[in-house]
C-alpha cells in the first residue's frame, strides 16, 4: 500500500510542467525594450528642448541689450529714432557683437526687428514710419522675428516626429522704454502764457528771459501779495504729496517717475516745503546732511562747478554790486514778476537792480530762434545765437549795467560764461572732500504752470531750467533762467517691461 501510495505521488509529479527559465526573462527584455525606447525618446526630448531653452535665451539677450541701449537714445526727435538704430547696429558690429548655437555663430543685425511705439504695449511703427512722425515715441520693441530666420532655428531629434520636421524655430522680444526723467517736482507759475515771444529783439520764453536770475518762491499769477511753490507729485498718480519723506529722494536726484510731463495735469500741493527740503537741493554743491532723509553722492552727486556766484562779491565781472540775488520784484499786469518782465522796462529803473547777469547762460537773439522754429528744428546742442556783453546797453536800460573793467566778463570760445570754468578760483570751485560730480548738476528743471491753479490739479505748460546762482536756504531760492526743455529730451532712467 505503502508503495502505491508513493507511486501515486509519483505519478502525479511526473504530470506537472516545470517552469522553462526563460520565459520571465522574455517578458522582461521586451518591457526593457520598451522603457529603454520611452528614456531615449525623454532623453532626446529633454535635449531638444534643452537646446530650444538656450537658443531662446541667447537670443533674449540679444534683445534685451539692445532695446535697453535703443531705448536710452529716444526723446521724441528723428535724431533720435537714428541713434536708436545707430546704437543697435553698433551693438552688433562691435568687438564681442551678440553670438548663438553656443558661441558658433553671430548675429547681424536689421532695422526690421525694431519698432517704436508711445507706450509699453503699442501700437508699434516701424523705423521708417517713426522717423517721419517721432513725437512721443519713447518706447522700443526688439523682435528677432524681423532678423534671419536662421537665427532661431534648431535642428532637433524627438520634436520633429510630432513636428514632421527636422527644424524647429523659436524667437524672443524685448520692450524697453522710459521710467523717469530729470524733472525736480517743484513747480512755479509761467509769466506768460506765450511759449516763445519776440521780447525786443530778445528771446523771451513764458515771460522768462535767460541770463536773468529770479527769486522762484516769489512769482505769481495773478497778482498777489506772495509768490506761490507749488510741490508736483513726482509718482504720477493724482493725489497730491506734500510728505517730505516721499518729495526728498526725488529732489535729490531731480526726478520724476514718469514719461512724459508737459500738456497733462499734475497733482500739486502748496506750497513747495523749501524749510525741510532746501537741504536735499543743497546736494547740488556737495552738501549732504540733513534732518531726515539726507541725499546720497552716489545718485546725487554734486556739481563739478559748485562756486557760489553771490550778488555781493560773487560776480566780480560785474562793474557794479547788484543790489541783490536776483532782477528786482515788480507787480503789474496782474502778475508778481520783476523788472525785466514787461516790454518796457519800469522808468527809474538802475543798473544794480537786475541782479547778476549771465553767470550760467547769455541772452538769446529772437531771430536765431526763429530760424530754427520755421525749419521745424529743435534748438541745436550748442543753443541758439546770443548776445554779446555789448548788447547790455540796450537789454537791460534804462540802468545799463556794465561788466568790470578789472575782471570783465570770459570772452574764451572754451569758457564763454563764469560757470565754464574748470580751474582757477574767480568763477570756479571744485565740489567739496572730492565728492562724485556731474556738469550741469546745478540747472533746476522745473514745471511750469499755468495759473492760477484751481484745486489740486495743475497744468504743465513748459519746463524751465533754472541755474542755481547760490545754495538754497529754508526761506530763499534763486535760479538763472536757462531756456526750455522738451521733457521728451530729459530722460533718466529706462528699463524693460514685459
Amino acid at each position: 500500500m505503502g508503495k502505491r501510495k508513493n507511486a501515486a505521488r509519483g505519478g502525479q509529479g511526473a504530470h506537472r510542467t516545470p517552469k522553462r527559465p526563460g520565459s520571465e526573462g522574455g517578458a522582461i527584455g521586451i518591457m526593457f525594450a520598451g522603457g529603454l525606447i520611452i528614456i531615449i525618446g525623454f532623453t532626446a526630448l529633454a535635449l531638444d528642448l534643452s537646446m530650444l531653452y538656450n537658443r531662446k535665451m541667447e537670443l533674449q539677450n540679444v534683445t534685451d541689450t539692445v532695446a535697453l541701449a535703443a531705448a536710452h537714445e529716444l526723446n521724441g526727435t528723428k535724431q533720435g529714432i537714428l541713434n536708436a538704430l545707430e546704437k543697435a547696429s553698433d551693438r552688433f558690429s562691435s568687438v564681442g557683437a551678440p553670438a548663438y548655437q553656443y558661441g558658433k555663430g553671430t548675429v547681424s543685425w536689421s532695422n526690421s526687428a525694431m519698432e517704436f511705439g508711445s507706450s509699453p504695449t503699442g501700437p508699434w511703427r516701424s523705423s521708417e514710419d517713426a522717423q517721419t512722425q517721432p513725437n512721443g515715441l519713447l518706447y522700443v520693441k526688439v523682435n528677432t522675428s524681423g532678423l534671419d530666420e536662421k537665427y532661431g532655428q534648431v535642428n532637433t531629434l524627438f520634436v520633429q516626429f510630432f513636428t514632421q520636421s527636422s527644424v524647429t524655430s523659436t524667437n524672443a522680444r524685448a520692450v524697453a522704454g522710459r521710467t523717469a526723467i530729470r524733472v525736480t517736482p517743484l513747480g512755479i507759475c509761467a509769466m506768460r502764457d506765450e511759449e516763445h515771444r519776440d521780447h525786443n529783439g530778445e528771446l523771451e520764453e513764458f515771460g522768462f528771459r535767460r541770463g536773468v536770475g529770479y527769486n522762484l518762491l516769489d512769482l505769481n499769477r495773478p497778482d498777489s501779495p506772495a509768490g506761490t511753490t507749488f510741490a508736483v507729485n513726482p509718482l504720477g498718480t493724482t493725489t497730491p504729496v506734500s510728505n517730505v519723506a516721499t518729495l526728498a529722494p526725488f529732489v535729490c536726484t531731480g526726478t520724476m517717475a514718469m514719461a512724459r510731463l508737459t500738456g497733462g495735469g499734475v497733482a500739486v500741493s502748496s506750497p513747495f516745503p523749501l524749510s525741510s527740503l532746501y537741504y536735499h537741493l543743497n546736494s547740488r554743491f556737495g552738501a549732504y546732511t540733513a534732518p531726515t532723509t539726507p541725499c546720497d553722492a552716489r545718485s546725487a552727486p554734486a556739481d563739478v562747478n559748485a562756486k557760489e556766484y553771490t550778488y555781493n562779491g560773487g560776480t566780480p565781472w560785474m562793474a557794479r554790486t547788484p543790489l541783490r540775488q536776483s532782477a528786482v520784484l515788480l507787480q503789474s499786469d496782474n502778475r508778481r514778476w520783476t523788472i525785466v518782465g514787461p516790454d518796457t522796462t519800469p522808468s527809474g529803473t538802475t543798473d544794480t537792480q537786475y541782479g547778476p547777469l549771465w553767470s550760467y547762460a547769455k541772452a538769446v537773439q529772437y531771430s536765431s530762434y526763429l530760424s530754427y522754429a520755421n525749419a521745424g528744428d529743435p534748438e541745436p546742442p550748442g543753443g541758439y545765437d546770443t548776445f554779446t556783453i555789448t548788447a547790455w546797453d540796450t537789454l537791460y536800460a534804462p540802468g545799463k549795467p556794465k561788466t568790470s573793467s578789472t575782471t570783465p566778463y570770459p570772452s574764451s570760445p572754451s569758457t564763454p560764461t563764469p560757470y565754464s570754468y574748470t580751474s582757477g578760483a574767480t568763477f570756479y570751485s571744485p565740489p567739496p572732500g572730492g565728492s562724485k560730480s556731474l556738469a550741469n548738476r546745478r540747472v533746476l528743471n522745473l514745471p511750469l504752470l499755468a495759473c492760477p491753479v484751481s484745486g489740486n490739479i495743475a497744468t504743465v505748460v513748459g519746463i524751465g531750467k533754472f541755474f542755481m546762482t547760490v545754495s538754497a536756504t529754508s526761506t530763499s531760492l534763486y535760479g538763472e533762467f536757462a531756456g526750455l526743455a522738451s521733457d521728451q529730451s530729459l530722460g533718466a532712467e529706462v528699463a524693460l517691461y514685459p
